[in-house]
């Protein structure tokens, strides 16, 4: 009934038409947050400032739609951008986020596909959105180029609204990506992501993406440009995504309290307590565990109880006589499954991931299933990025450099899985089997080439944006070209070690 909505330079005239010839449409117009009233449409409406055009149509008193779609304004200066990369336009009646909180500004959204390979600024929205974008990230949230979180929301309220943007599986929940602080390239994340997928284990898939956000009403303009962002699946439950059962605070019984979960070891949020679960009697460090999905305030006594008591048993069994579980005689791999766990370990050891498992350590379980590790997440200090304790490809893990790191085979609870030598027999074929598949060399550097090999204009100006964060050598390229290189020497390196025959176990390669 709506167009899907536009970016446009001047005015742009909006044509409503109902799929039923004889329904009768009704319109308003939101600007500056302001819903106006509702009247008959019976022209088309002119607009030449941003807007959200609401629309139902009804025929002898039944519904027949309802939508919201956003129109935005383009400045003169910034009418002829183009792009080969997917556009991501913002537009807001209020200042935009600076810093961390929980609180999103509301925000109108447009996405703008490449057609024959070039994307204009100006024309048709290729997905439109109301949406509320919030600052997020850790140190990476203090850095002038910030990383967000976007939320997609409904035409009449901020419920969840899913959507496809720059051709991505349509969902409510992203985020705009960027840490060129430690990661002056952007792929870092999108890289080991496709690697993760390709070798059956889901991880956010990722789109480069140029991203302009203009705000306090103002038209879209050059000085709102702000740069090439990866633009992620949030981490969050789906078919498309974590694909396990929904839970609803009545699931309090078996079957249904069994799952779906999400949770992960990490920094607790803003009003979390979390919960405390697997030490295995004080035999592994584990933290804080954080509940994603559900939220904390949605899990119920019995839900937490069941979850904390899983937890606590893959543990004991781990920490137990023989790798068995003291009471129950079940072995832990009746608890987690084994491969996840194995995979998740080996594509953070692939990356030297300084900060891996230990902080945004996802772990999730189905109904009546077993726990699975990962998604993995966040490797912007990763691979040879800025920070110091992933600069060099060999060692297993960056206790060479700092204290204050991942230490590889005694972080949490796998410091009990490489206790077991049946773990280990397991994962050295295992990681040596994908080092010459689906994450040899040519693999690798496809995966880079994915990313990286229509990025190269964007990046240039994107480097002329933040200054602040050159890149190493001058130049895409040579950040490329380090980045090709530190992954080339951690793959041979790799690879020698499990190989050496010299070696008790490949655990021992220094």
């Amino acid at each position: 009934m709506v167009p899907d909505g536009a970016t446009f330079v001047g005015s742009v005239e909006v044509v409503l038409q109902p799929s039923d010839p004889d329904a009768i449409v009704m319109y308003a117009l939101e600007i500056d947050g302001v819903e106006g009233p509702y009247r008959p449409y019976t022209a088309p409406i002119t607009l030449t400032e941003a807007a959200v055009v609401r629309a139902y149509a009804y025929h002898e008193d039944a519904l027949t739609g309802i939508l919201a779609r956003p129109f935005i304004p383009v400045a003169a200066d910034a009418a002829a951008f183009t792009s080969n990369l997917p556009l991501i336009v913002l537009q807001s009646h209020e200042g935009a986020p600076t810093a961390v909180s929980e609180v999103r500004t509301p925000f109108l959204t447009i996405g703008r596909d490449p057609e024959g390979g070039v994307t204009s600024l100006v024309g048709e929205a290729s997905a439109a959105a109301r949406s509320g974008l919030r600052v997020r990230g850790s140190s990476s949230s203090g850095f002038p180029k910030k990383p967000y979180s976007l939320e997609l929301w409904d035409p009449v309220g901020e419920g969840d609204n899913a959507v496809s943007l720059a051709g991505l599986p349509a969902n409510a929940d992203w985020v705009l990506y960027s840490s060129h602080y430690y990661d002056p390239i952007t792929i870092r994340n999108a890289v080991i992501y496709e690697l993760s997928n390709r070798i059956g284990v889901y991880a956010p898939r990722t789109r480069m993406v140029e991203v302009f956000l203009a705000d306090r009403g103002a038209p879209v303009g050059m000085a709102d440009y702000i740069g090439v962002y990866a633009l992620t699946e949030a981490v969050g439950v789906g078919d498309e995504r974590i694909d396990v059962a929904k839970i609803d605070p009545t699931d309090v019984a078996p079957p249904e309290v069994t799952g779906g979960y999400v949770f992960k070891r990490d920094r607790l949020g803003t009003g979390e307590s979390g919960f405390s679960a697997g030490s295995g009697g004080g035999a592994f460090s584990v933290g804080q565990l954080v509940y994603v999905y559900p939220l904390e305030p949605d899990v119920v006594p019995e839900q937490r109880a069941y979850l904390t008591e899983v937890v606590n048993q893959f543990a004991d069994a781990l920490a137990g006589p023989g790798f068995v579980h003291p009471t129950t005689g079940l072995g832990y791999g009746e608890y987690i499954d084994v491969a996840s766990w194995m995979d998740h370990h080996l594509l953070n050891m692939l990356a030297k991931n300084p900060d891996a498992f230990r902080l945004s350590g996802y772990v999730h379980k189905d109904r009546e299933g077993k726990l699975i590790a990962g998604p993995i997440w966040d490797f912007d200090r990763a691979m040879g990025s800025t920070d110091s304790r992933s600069a060099q490809p060999t060692r297993w893990d960056a206790s060479n450099i700092t204290g204050d790191t991942t230490f590889m085979f005694e972080d949490g609870w796998y410091k009990g899985l490489f206790d077991d030598p049946a773990f280990r027999a397991e994962y050295w074929p295992r990681y040596r089997a994908l080092l010459d598949g689906a994450l040899s060399m040519e693999q690798i550097l496809d995966a880079v080439e994915l990313y990286a090999g229509d990025l190269e204009p964007a990046a240039a100006r994107d480097y002329a944006r933040w200054p602040q964060y050159p890149p190493r050598g001058g130049s895409f390229a040579s950040e490329r070209a380090l980045l090709e290189a530190w992954l080339a020497d951690r793959h041979a390196w790799t690879v020698a070690c499990i190989d050496d025959p010299t070696l008790a176990d490949p655990m021992d390669c220094r």
